[in-house]
């Protein structure tokens, strides 16, 4: 079975996130649960790593259900146990919508989703160098945040193995992020430099427009695609 399309896979998840954030009936909420599921059936090798990025979200529910039952006291007359099913209802919506989301994340390409909007772009014969140019800054930046994770990883491993110890306390950790951070996002940006001088030397700029190396097609069965996402989460949301 061939990949979707990036744009369309963007969309339905986004489309999957917007329906959890509107949806307010039961029935609608039970089938988009069903729709979460069978992602994370079709994607359990995934499931660890989605769990661990929304494990985070679960310590803020306490705090959050706290807040709100205290301001919907003072600013309602709303019951205790009616704010606390209100909160509970919102908070369970949210998170679905964050693991729908976090299984996005991990099967997904930036770099991909940005091939195949320029594919597009480039289908349309559009000759704005200023959408060019944000092309390319996305795509440096979605590089950058890894890079920066994994040098960062490889300095801490090196200074472990040289036997230097890190306190688990939270002020030693913020001196030693102070330290360190500065130093990192000078090699970064000396690395852009570099990679900027590189682009130049390869004649960026010179040619105009631009092609895609590896070009993703978007052709009408992914426009049909998108109209039946979008029929079937509309329907959804206005009619169950």
């Amino acid at each position: 079975m061939p990949a979707l399309n990036p744009i369309v896979r963007l969309y339905f998840y986004l489309m999957l996130s917007f329906a959890f954030i509107l949806s307010d009936s039961l029935i609608s909420i039970s089938i988009l649960s069903i729709v979460t599921i069978s992602i994370a059936v079709k994607n359990r090798h995934h499931i660890p790593k989605v769990i661990s990025a929304y494990l985070p979200t679960v310590f803020f529910f306490p705090m959050v259900l706290v807040m709100y039952v205290i301001f919907s006291q003072l600013l309602s007359d709303v019951s205790i146990m009616d704010s606390i099913k209100s909160a509970t209802k919102a908070f369970s919506r949210f998170s679905l919508m964050i693991i729908s989301m976090n299984f996005y994340l991990v099967n997904s390409s930036s770099e991909r989703l940005i091939d195949a909007f320029r594919s597009v772009w480039v289908k349309f014969g559009l000759t704005w160098k200023w959408v060019d140019d944000i092309f390319i800054f996305l795509s440096l930046s979605l590089r950058f945040y890894p890079s920066f994770q994994s040098q960062w990883k490889k300095q801490r491993e090196s200074q472990k193995g040289l036997g230097i110890k890190f306190k688990d306390t939270f002020l030693s950790k913020l001196v030693d992020v102070s330290i360190s951070l500065p130093i990192m996002l000078t090699q970064q940006l000396n690395r852009s430099e570099d990679i900027a001088l590189a682009m130049k030397l390869r004649g960026y700029g010179k040619n105009f427009p631009r092609k895609v190396a590896y070009s993703i097609d978007f052709n009408f069965v992914h426009f049909i695609q998108m109209l039946s996402t979008t029929y079937f989460f509309y329907s959804l949301i206005r009619f169950v």
